[in-house]
């Protein structure tokens, strides 16, 4: 399949915390030479996870960024994704079984390194796993079922992956197509 560079300029990539959006991002941005915009970023004030940027600010610094001609965007948030979605030309969900997300999310720890209280990592941490655990259980935008309504309504390029492998047969795809 010979993929067109311009079909994947602005990509939006979903999926339950710990499926690998970030990973699979920075990968892609790699091939592609794009910027990457992460979700988490834009939700949260610097140093935690723990106190939210103020939703007008969000939403005017996602009107900005949007417009852009090449990005790719990450995150759990599917309602700061959709934002995205109407400028989008592709959707990459990750729909990784909670086992998979899970050793994903104890991998990479705490990340409290990137937070001002090592404490609050930890208590932040604990609370991300406990709530990714109920990504199926809940139904709003950051959600298997919020998700999956994104996914089906998306008219541009999608692709669904639901393990490792077809992960890695997607970055095959775009290597080959656009690393030299």
């Amino acid at each position: 399949m010979v993929m067109n560079r311009d079909l994947f300029s602005r990509m939006a990539i979903i999926g339950n915390s710990g499926s690998g959006k970030t990973v699979l991002a920075s990968k892609l941005s790699e091939a592609l030479s794009i910027p990457i915009i992460h979700l988490d970023k834009l939700f949260w004030e610097p140093g935690g996870f723990n106190q939210k940027r103020p939703k007008e600010t969000v939403y005017q610094e996602i009107d900005l960024l949007k417009v852009n001609e090449a990005w790719i965007v990450e995150g759990v948030f599917g309602e700061l994704a959709q934002e995205f979605l109407e400028r989008a030309n592709c959707l990459i969900w990750l729909d990784m079984d909670w086992e998979y997300c899970r050793s994903n999310l104890i991998q990479r720890g705490t990340e409290s390194n990137s937070q001002l209280d090592p404490i609050q990592a930890e208590i932040n941490f604990g609370a991300l796993l406990e709530w990714a655990s109920h990504y199926w259980d809940r139904d709003d935008l950051r959600s298997y079922q919020g998700h999956a309504r994104l996914y089906s309504s998306f008219f541009g390029k999608k692709f669904h992956t639901k393990n490792r492998d077809e992960v890695d047969r997607l970055l095959e795809q775009f290597s080959s197509e656009f690393l030299p």
